[in-house]
């Protein structure tokens, strides 16, 4: 048997390889330009991605690039721990949670300075939030997201902010860890001279040191208040394609290359390069219209989700940069640990089917996506033929209607056909972002819950996990959730995204994050001055 696995494992192994030769062929002949200027040194962090940095003031910030380079800048009062969701102390030594989960106190560490060197109290914590929230130009409405539920802010004292809540809502410490909206600043500057806006300063331990070529460089802030930053200066590199950023981390180029597709991950652990992979805090889903024919039946709906093989789908597709769900919540979200459901059965399905009277079997119309979404990066007509041709072996017929995504949407506002593919990224990692938004009934009027799914018993529920900041208790919420889920079906949660980054065999301390932003303050170069 060892020796069957090891035969498979080496044909993976070279059919990865043959995957990423013809990518590079490929790409070879499409004319693709394999170098860039970055001048490295022992004492600068060469980091490409993706994404081009738009806006480096965080009441502006909300896309990946920047919020790469602003979770670097600016701190909160608390933050995501590296490589995980869970919130631990960053400018909040410590906080307290009152009994009805609405007065939630922070204590804020001493002898924190800004980069311009003006102390931290909690007069900039208050003036901060007010900052972001009266910001007109932030088109995202992160702030709304983040401070929806804050009546009131009090200064108490220099180094105590206490929170008075409108209700109950444990989710609000994961809010106040997300890089949107949340930073404290400081004084905010004026005009430069060019008339270009000065972002304020932050307390993080990088400072803006203004754009170079392809990108945005950051230098160490003397006076940080926790570990001294492992290097003196990091160049922020847009670099859009994944080839050319294994070829620049292969050159010696750069340090760190955080957007590789799984043929270029591959490539560079050849080379004996550290690569990481973490699952992103998304789901992408197949809903069904829970009010009408044929999937107001909670048997018919039943039957199509264990006619549903993921992990035959995933594997027909490819999806290396998506893995099958298990479940109704995204790995390392609390309450996944209670995540399984039901399984890809054939049997079950033909005879569930037969139950609800379709002895003739069942077909239905299913509106999708053609664009690639970051839960689907095949596109969302590619999944949705391979769920087809899984569910036809039980009987059922899904016919396929794919539009554009911008039609997509108008036509899930229209409620075309009978069921449909859609996605969710979650901004804060709560269990509470996904269940209750996407399913809580009052959800409904926001256009959130699509299905029209209606629960009393799970409603009770999700506003119990809302209501209390008990750990235990929340966590034992959320499993008692995923069962009615697994009764009601009223979803299918299909896979998630998966992330790829390498670095540099010479790079120390970096954690890659399910969040897509990543702190580097104590990653560190070990070379040769």
């Amino acid at each position: 048997m060892e020796k069957r696995l090891n035969i498979f494992f080496i044909i993976i192994l070279c059919l990865a390889a043959f995957l990423v030769l013809s990518q590079e062929k490929q790409r070879e002949q499409s004319g693709v330009n394999t170098t860039v200027n970055a001048e490295i040194s022992p004492n600068r962090l060469v980091v490409t991605q993706e994404y081009a940095v738009k806006n480096l003031d965080p009441a502006l910030a909300s896309d990946t690039g920047s919020l790469r380079v602003t979770a670097n800048i600016y701190e909160g009062l608390v933050r995501f721990k590296p490589g995980t969701i869970q919130v631990e102390p960053c400018l909040a030594r410590s906080w307290e949670v009152s009994e009805d989960a609405k007065v939630w106190t922070f204590n804020l560490r001493r002898n924190v300075l800004f980069h311009d060197g003006t102390p931290l109290d909690a007069r900039w914590v208050e003036s901060s939030i007010k900052r972001q929230t009266a910001s007109k130009n932030n088109q995202t409405s992160y702030a709304d997201f983040v401070y929806a539920p804050v009546q009131k802010i009090e200064v108490v004292d220099n180094y105590v902010v206490r929170f008075h809540l409108k209700y109950p809502f444990a989710p609000f410490l994961n809010n106040l860890a997300v890089p949107m909206a949340a930073p404290v600043v400081g004084p905010v500057a004026h005009d430069s001279a060019d008339g270009n806006p000065v972002p304020p300063p932050g307390t993080g331990p990088y400072i803006p040191a203004g754009e170079i070529e392809g990108g945005i460089l950051l230098r160490a802030n003397p006076h940080y208040w926790a570990s001294t930053p492992g290097v003196q200066e990091i160049a922020f590199l847009t670099v859009t394609d994944s080839l050319l950023q294994s070829e620049m981390l292969l050159h010696g180029q750069s340090d760190i290359a955080l957007d590789l597709t799984f043929n270029d991950a591959t490539r560079v652990r050849f080379q004996g390069y550290p690569v990481f992979r973490t699952t992103g805090l998304d789901i992408c889903y197949l809903g069904f219209y829970t009010e009408r024919a044929p999937f107001n039946s909670v048997v018919v709906r039943k039957a199509v989700a264990r006619a549903l093989d993921l992990n035959e789908v995933y594997k027909h597709l490819g999806l290396q940069q998506a893995q099958p769900a298990t479940g109704h919540l995204p790995p390392g979200v609390m309450g996944s640990e209670s995540n399984e459901r039901p399984g890809y059965d054939q049997t079950t399905a033909a005879q569930l089917l037969n139950d609800a009277g379709h002895q003739k079997g069942l077909s239905f119309t299913l509106i999708t996506y053609s664009d690639s979404r970051p839960y689907t990066p095949g596109g969302g007509k590619e999944l949705a033929e391979a769920l087809a041709k899984s569910a036809a072996r039980a009987g059922i017929t899904i016919n396929v209607r794919a539009y554009p995504w911008n039609q997509f949407k108008e036509a899930l506002q229209r409620r075309e056909g009978d069921a449909f593919l859609y996605g969710w990224i979650s901004d804060n990692g709560d269990p509470d972002n996904f269940l209750y938004t996407l399913l809580a009934p009052d959800q409904i009027e926001h256009g959130q819950n699509i299905t029209h799914y209606r629960s009393t018993q799970l409603e009770t529920i999700l506003i119990s996990g809302r209501n209390t900041t008990d750990m235990e208790i929340r966590r034992q919420l959320y499993a008692q959730a995923q069962e009615i889920l697994n009764q009601d079906t009223p979803w299918v949660v299909l896979g998630h995204s998966l992330y790829h980054a390498a670095t540099a065999p010479h790079i120390n301390g970096f954690v890659l994050s399910p969040t897509g932003w990543h702190t580097l303050g104590d990653v560190k170069k070990n070379v040769a001055q």
